[in-house]
């Protein structure tokens, strides 16, 4: 594998990333806090920071040393697994060869915790010897990057395998200013991967702390960087599972109008209609005005719409005339005619004629085209606009041919649309 093939993007999976790599934060030089720190520290957002933690599953002796562990009740069931410490082989064995996946587990969790900067290679040659699994390699080079930055990423930037991007993470979610140096200073033959490790170092960054992940993107923003928006969702990922919804507005409000702040408060938007739709409709009204709110906008209206449409529907028609109001018209009528087209072409037909009602239209006709495209045609022909009555009836031409080439070019024959949209429509189809 060359090293251009050793990307490994994490965005999504960084949820649930390994947390160990913060109980070594009294080993981290320079800018991190002290391990005995028993208060979380506090960012410039009234975040709070994740401490470093003291209580991890080997406790500490007042001397430093692991203390004694308990047999939990698991061992009684899959056999006790190795105490950290010990033979690393026959620990290495049972977390990725024990017949029982928690015991694998166990086992691997006391690896972590018996790394150091000088056995870590040695783990790591045994780790590929033996297959470990893609979680088990990314949560070890997290925790490798997170030891010993300089060294993890040293090797991964030499190795076959796909390692760099976790070793990146570790490294900046324990030693921030080191692995942003060395990403402003990337090797040559690895500046064709700078968008992949930015995206790796932003993850670390969000681990240790939200303002500094958050005040980097904002740089990257205004050095013109056009990674910048998923970047951002990144870190607002990141502040909603360490501090929840309602800490993430007001994280997400107290960004500079813009762009980079709707990327933050769609991202937060889209968790928050989850869990409570009204409430995320409440919150994200306030912006209904604001360009730049404009994905948060469609996005409660599209998920509130999946539960409750026509209160969905209901909260997007009182809102100010706005493209996310549109762009949310059409996402929820989108989903509607699939679960009750009925009750989604009576509303339809309540509405009066308005740019509200074309956007409407439009989601239904393009949806409703898999199941019955002679009435979604119907439909898109009744849109007012003709630049959207055009872009539907190309989306629903397009739809027709996957579902049925042979009707779809009868129609299309006689359909009377202009060559160029035809041309559109012909053009998917052989795609």
């Amino acid at each position: 594998m060359n090293i251009a093939q050793k990307s490994w993007l994490l965005h999504g999976c960084w949820a649930a990333a390994v947390v160990v790599a913060f109980g070594w934060g009294s080993r981290r030089r320079g800018e991190a806090p002290s391990a005995d720190a028993g208060l979380a520290l506090t960012d410039k957002t009234g975040l709070a920071r994740a401490p470093f933690r003291q209580d991890g599953p080997l406790a500490r002796k007042p001397d430093g040393r692991p203390g004694d562990r308990r047999p939990g009740a698991l061992a009684g069931l899959f056999g006790e697994v190795n105490p950290s410490g010990s033979d690393l082989s026959a620990l290495i064995q049972q977390a990725l060869r024990h017949r029982n996946p928690i015991a694998r587990r166990l086992a691997f969790s006391r690896l972590l915790e018996s790394l150091t900067p000088s056995n870590a290679g040695a783990v790591r040659e045994q780790l590929v010897a033996l297959g470990a699994d893609p979680d088990q390699w990314r949560d070890f080079h997290y925790s490798w990057g997170a030891l010993d930055g300089k060294a993890a990423f040293a090797n991964a930037a030499k190795s076959p395998e796909a390692d760099l991007a976790a070793t990146m993470a570790g490294w900046a979610a324990a030693n921030p200013k080191e692995a942003q140096s060395l990403l402003d200073n990337l090797p040559e033959e690895l500046r064709a991967q700078r968008d992949q490790l930015t995206s790796s170092v932003v993850t670390g960054l969000s681990h240790n702390n939200s303002a500094v992940a958050t005040e980097y993107v904002l740089r990257l923003g205004r050095e013109g960087n056009d990674k910048a928006g998923p970047l951002m969702e990144i870190v607002a990922n990141e502040t909603l599972r360490q501090h929840g919804t309602e800490a993430a507005t007001r994280w997400a409000e107290s960004l500079a109008d813009g762009p980079l702040k709707g990327n933050a408060m769609a991202q937060v938007a889209e968790a928050y209609v989850r869990t409570d739709p009204e409430a995320a409709a409440r919150w994200s009204e306030r912006f209904a005005d604001k360009e730049y709110a404009s994905k948060t906008i469609g996005q409660v209206g599209s998920r509130w719409a999946a539960s409750d449409p026509i209160a969905a529907v209901g909260w997007l028609e009182s809102l100010p005339a706005s493209t996310g109001q549109k762009e949310g018209l059409s996402s929820a009528f989108g989903d509607w005619e699939d679960r009750d087209p009925a009750a989604a072409g009576d509303y339809l037909f309540a509405m009066p004629k308005s740019p509200q009602r074309d956007s409407a239209i439009s989601g239904f006709a393009t949806g409703y085209a898999w199941q019955d495209p002679m009435t979604a045609i119907a439909w898109a022909q009744d849109i007012g606009d003709p630049a959207l009555r055009e872009s539907s009836m190309t989306r629903v031409g397009q739809a027709f041919y996957r579902r049925d080439p042979n009707g779809a070019a009868a129609w299309l024959a006689e359909s009377g649309l202009p060559g160029e949209v035809q041309q559109r429509i012909l053009t998917e189809r052989r795609r």
